[in-house]
């Protein structure tokens, strides 16, 4: 004897979902209940004779209300992906619809639901239903169970997900980890779901829920958001010597998007360690300049260390930033000793021009050139 509840969804519903989103979706749940409960452990079984794939959280158990759409106990829990209350009734209709078995072993109230389409009379629609059965059992797991799932299917979700892959090189840190290894290279996770996120990062990362804004579809986060947290993570694990600085060295310099907004994001701690760095690295690599070297990036800069007798060494953009107050120490040193050469005054006034001509308007450039010129 079962009960059948009935779900207001048609078979024609998220019509661009294949095998993977489903599945993805049943990860995502089943992790979740872990995180909310460490005790809840999650695991994954592939039972490749009957081709099976099992979702199994232990001590756990679903209740009816959890059917309707919307209903979530995540809305509020910053650190799991799912909030939107979706999750594994879709999963159970994706998987109807591409001839997958999708049933429910709900160990700990004694009851096995099964999910198929049906011809419902109240809606004059075939939608999906499930039914729920009495099933007297002394296990205490939630098991989802999904049927006639090919060893090549199973084998396909090494592409959107690294939970089962315990030989990736990871670095630790409070917002998640920095995967070093080169084939994860600009790959973005959550929670080791794959995230579609546009940027051109140099490592890949794994990152917690709590400091990713991820879209709807959750498949997808905005990549400003993900460079801000990397930006973060990058100085953390270098003060604990899990990143070389020579790496992040190289990232600055190339204005990687793992550190974006590194001057703005970074913790004040890491950020002054890094600068720090930063300004011993420049000196090492200038220490045979005959003339005091100053990090410079803008023309203008460039000329009023010349005129005051310094070495200008053109640096990146974000190298600029970072070495901005140390460049402003040196060039206020090289303006205090100063000593200016016996020049007329057309020639004093023409490196005047030639250093703030850029804040000049154009009407007091053209004024001034003319000036010069009667001189």
């Amino acid at each position: 004897m079962s009960t059948c509840y009935e779900l207001t969804l048609t078979g024609n519903y998220v019509m661009d979902w294949d095998f993977n989103m489903a599945i993805r979706e049943l990860i995502q749940n089943g992790m979740d209940q872990e995180v909310m409960n460490p005790q809840n452990e999650f695991t994954l079984e592939y039972d490749n004779a009957g081709q099976k794939l099992r979702f199994i959280n232990k001590r756990s158990k679903l209740k009816i209300n959890t059917l309707l759409l919307g209903r979530s106990s995540k809305t509020n829990n910053e650190d799991t992906i799912g909030k939107f209350g979706e999750g594994y009734k879709i999963a159970a209709l994706v998987l109807n619809r591409l001839g997958k078995t999708f049933t429910i072993y709900n160990n700990e109230v004694n009851e096995i639901w099964i999910s198929r389409f049906k011809n419902s009379k109240k809606w004059l629609e075939k939608i999906l239903a499930f039914y729920v059965y009495e099933y007297k059992s002394d296990d205490t797991d939630l098991i989802i169970e999904v049927g006639n799932v090919t060893d090549s299917e199973y084998r396909g979700l090494d592409e959107f997900w690294i939970g089962r892959n315990d030989s990736i090189s990871r670095v630790h840190t409070e917002y998640g980890d920095i995967l070093t290894d080169e084939e994860y290279k600009g790959s973005i996770y959550v929670n080791g779901l794959y995230i579609e996120c546009h940027g051109d990062f140099q490592y890949g990362y794994d990152l917690k829920p709590k400091y990713v804004e991820l879209e709807r579809d959750r498949k997808s986060c905005d990549s400003w958001n993900v460079k801000k947290i990397t930006s973060k993570m990058l100085p953390s694990a270098m003060l604990k010597g899990e990143v070389p600085f020579e790496t992040i060295k190289t990232f600055i310099e190339k204005d990687s998007d793992d550190i974006n907004y590194l001057e703005f994001q970074c913790d004040d701690n890491n950020k002054k360690s890094l600068v720090e760095k930063m300004e011993e690295a420049f000196e090492e690599e200038n220490k045979f300049s005959v003339l005091p070297a100053v990090p410079v990036y803008t023309e203008q800069e460039k000329l009023k260390v010349q005129l005051w007798g310094g070495n200008p060494v053109v640096v990146p953009y974000r190298v600029s930033n970072i070495l901005s107050s140390y460049r402003k120490q040196k060039m206020t040193e090289l303006e205090e000793n100063y000593k200016p050469t016996q020049k007329t005054p057309k020639e004093e006034l023409q490196i005047w021009y030639d250093i703030y001509k850029n804040s000049l308007s154009k009407d007091a450039i053209k004024h001034l050139t003319k000036i010069i010129n009667m001189l």
